[in-house]
């Protein structure tokens, strides 16, 4: 009886593994795949930060003759406005019209700063106007401070973490639904990632704003602009995934995480950045976002509608792409 059931059980013969030959190009693509993301990450971030020079960098003389002269000494390495009294150029720096602003005295140069611009952009802003000072007649420039960072965020870095962080929660959460297609309905791995997307941003702006009070913005705005950002990533990664395949998360991994984050202006001021990197990191969305946070925490809120824009577009953009992709499967998931 025992003999008869040991020869009648059927086993399951493995499954031949494919020929060496085939695997060899997949294992070295996979390699060179880690070489480009490890590649474009460092160099990204190191290359930015090597002797960056200011471009357009806007800065407000309160003396017309001295602007004229700053402008014709500096061509497109800073964009000089007359700030006209000591009160403009105090208002135009808070309002973030200008990074600093400079009004000479019969004593000594007083130049008014936003430390929230970031160190690179203040630090740029004042070797500039202590050149400008020194071509004048060698006067003293006092350098006050408008606009702190505030205590818990003395480098200025919160605003970039909060926003890496919350890209990165939301991109491996778009990689993990597209790795689950088989399993769960598109309408199913969408709400997933919205609502997965949120509750990240909820959790980093708490523990960023009331928790550490690293983020001077209100908790509801920062809520509202990193859900956005989180839900843009998300959708687009997605979207992206759809389009070209499992190579779109390495995309997703090059556009988001790398080149937006690198080029947000939260290391290295867009004003420091190349133009076209500075335009391009505005377009994306951490550096939409990036904006949008600092704009609401520090200063007047009257640039956050263009950054806004900026993460809505991508949220509508990749929503459009995933219904229009997956339009012909809905009667074969529907089954």
């Amino acid at each position: 009886m025992r003999n008869e059931s040991i020869t009648n059980r059927s086993f399951v013969e493995p499954t031949p593994l494919p020929p060496l030959r085939r695997v060899v190009p997949m294992l070295v693509s996979q390699v060179l795949v880690g070489m480009l993301v490890a590649g474009a990450f460092v160099g990204m971030y190191i290359g930015l930060q090597r002797a960056p020079v200011p471009a357009h960098l806007p800065l407000a003389i309160a003396d017309a003759q001295l602007a004229e002269a700053a402008t014709d000494r500096l061509g497109d390495t800073v964009e000089v406005s007359d700030a006209g009294s000591d009160a403009e150029a105090r208002r135009l720096v808070r309002d973030r019209e200008v990074v600093a602003a400079l009004v000479p005295g019969a004593a000594e140069f007083t130049l008014y700063t936003a430390g929230a611009n970031g160190r690179s952009a203040t630090g740029a802003a004042t070797a500039i106007a202590t050149g400008l000072a020194e071509a004048a007649g060698g006067a003293d420039v006092e350098v006050r401070d408008l606009v702190p960072l505030v205590t818990n965020d003395p480098q200025g870095l919160a605003g970039f973490y909060l926003v890496f962080g919350t890209t990165l929660a939301a991109f491996i959460l778009a990689q993990i639904m597209y790795a689950v297609s088989g399993f769960a309905r598109l309408r199913v791995r969408v709400v997933t990632a919205v609502v997965g997307s949120i509750a990240a941003a909820v959790v980093a702006a708490i523990i960023a704003g009331p928790l550490f009070g690293a983020v001077p913005a209100p908790s509801v705005t920062t809520i509202a602009v990193l859900s956005l950002l989180a839900v843009a990533v998300s959708l687009s990664t997605l979207a992206i995934s759809s389009l070209i395949g499992p190579m779109g998360s390495v995309l997703s991994t090059l556009l988001f995480t790398t080149l937006g984050n690198s080029t947000s202006g939260a290391t290295v001021s867009a004003f420091l950045l190349p133009p076209v990197l500075a335009d391009l990191g505005a377009a994306l969305p951490p550096g939409a976002a990036f904006r949008a946070v600092t704009e609401l925490g520090y200063f007047s809120g009257d640039g956050v509608a263009g950054p806004l824009l900026v993460l809505v577009g991508w949220i509508t953009g990749a929503a459009l792409v995933l219904a229009v992709r997956h339009r012909p499967r809905r009667s074969k998931e529907s089954a």
